[in-house]
């Protein structure tokens, strides 16, 4: 059996953690596809506040953007090695 890491986010409905990346400039985000329906996929960023982390959404279209990117280069290698 596989031990996956799931969340429920705002929207009511249960994410897989499927992967984790941090920026250069240390954010540390998530990328999450619905349990249900893997079509349905999120990014979110973990932030830390009183000593503790909580996810939330991104700012806005330049960071869902930039931290697309960081996912597809970091994972461009792997599917030429398949």
């Amino acid at each position: 059996m596989i031990d996956v890491n799931v969340i429920t986010l705002e929207n009511g409905k249960e994410y897989i953690i499927t992967d984790t990346i941090v920026s250069d400039d240390q954010n540390k985000y998530l990328f999450l596809v619905n349990k249900i329906d893997n079509n349905d996929i999120m990014l979110r960023k973990i932030i830390t506040k009183d000593d503790g982390e909580y996810i939330t959404k991104l700012d806005n279209e330049d960071e869902f953007e930039e931290v697309m990117t960081l996912f597809v280069n970091k994972h461009r290698g792997e599917r030429n090695e398949k």
